[in-house]
């Protein structure tokens, strides 16, 4: 995407050369879902299809709402991405809001 000149494709790589990779032998958006209910990781995305996937398995979305904002769409807390032994279970229910970007 870089090479090919896609808007902010250099910012996100830059952005993900800051991480480590992580395991899975799934590919795509199988593999997305796999990671982050196993190490109960927050994603963000702005594809709706994963981002329902992501959800329904009880995993916290960061999508983007507007230009300049991102959203916090909490997974589905009759399903939750947690749900290990001895892992504790929120006092309250998911807070709904909004982040703000930098710009």
């Amino acid at each position: 995407m870089v090479a090919g000149g896609a808007p902010g494709a250099a910012g996100a790589r830059a952005l993900a050369d800051k991480f480590s990779e992580v395991s899975t032998l799934l590919e795509g958006d199988d593999a997305v879902l796999e990671v982050a209910v196993r190490d109960h990781a927050l994603v963000v995305t702005a594809d709706r299809d994963l981002s329902e996937r992501l959800r329904a398995q009880g995993v916290t979305v960061l999508a983007p709402r507007d230009r300049h904002r991102l959203e916090v769409r909490p997974g589905d807390p009759a399903r939750p991405a947690r749900a290990t032994p001895g892992a504790r279970s929120p006092s309250k229910s998911p807070r709904r809001g909004r982040v703000r970007g930098n710009g």
